[in-house]
């Protein structure tokens, strides 16, 4: 059953990816918002389609938080479903962090681009800096990004990392706090042919430029307290 998904999950990408030379066509007679649309719907049916083939019922909690205006997502990060699920479903068309190396990926850089991601060089930290300095410039022009503070995919929620909490601060943009309690179950699930649920936790945003000094050097851990009392509370 997982080696039936992974094929699902493959062959739709590639097929989504093979759309991209269609952007072309669009600058000819389309601006960039019309583009950027383009690319963030396919982002969205994208997710929708593998948590539906993952059989993963999803529960929302907390959308009338969602906002109409450009924030940076924090959310804990339990598995790769994660950008999936809030690709699909939190219908702010996000863009998230990454790597400089995946910009180099023939149509999947292309994608990437559309969505606003973010490429960040940490061959240096004078690099980095300049890489969250034009991130910060994206947001302010109306692109809200999602950052994922632990580093790394874990059941467990691992402390957060204070350097992720700079491109909010930078950005002078709240931060939504996103909690996802189930997704680290997705495989396990799909390989018993079980159905998963997962629940979503939309927080009201948090508007870091009202705070002082000594709060903004907290602000990691209290949002990552948030979070977890979150999924101990919906696991």
């Amino acid at each position: 059953m997982l080696t039936l998904l992974k094929i699902k999950v493959i062959s739709y990408t590639i097929l989504q990816l093979f759309l991209l030379p269609y952007v072309y066509f669009l600058k000819l007679f389309k601006d960039e918002k019309h583009i950027k649309t383009f690319g963030h719907n396919l982002a969205k049916r994208w997710g929708l389609k593998i948590i539906k083939w993952s059989n993963t019922n999803v529960k929302l909690i907390g959308t009338e938080n969602l906002p109409d205006h450009p924030v940076v997502i924090v959310s804990n990060h339990q598995a790769h479903f994660d950008i999936m699920l809030l690709f699909g479903y939190t219908g702010l068309s996000p863009s998230f962090i990454a790597k400089k190396e995946l910009g180099r990926i023939p149509l999947f850089a292309t994608w990437m681009k559309i969505l606003g991601c973010i490429f960040v060089d940490r061959s240096s930290a004078r690099k980095a800096l300049a890489s969250f300095k034009e991130g910060a410039k994206k947001i302010k022009d109306g692109q809200t990004i999602i950052i994922f503070p632990e580093g790394t995919r874990r059941r467990e929620i691992l402390p957060f990392k204070k350097g992720s909490f700079k491109l909010p601060i930078m950005a002078e943009v709240p931060i939504l706090p996103i909690t996802i309690i189930g997704s680290e179950n997705i495989v396990e699930n799909v390989k018993k042919n079980k159905p998963t649920d997962v629940t979503i936790v939309i927080s009201p945003e948090v508007n870091i430029h009202q705070m002082d000094k000594d709060q903004l050097k907290e602000i990691h851990n209290d949002i990552r307290d948030l979070i977890v009392s979150n999924f101990e509370k919906h696991s």
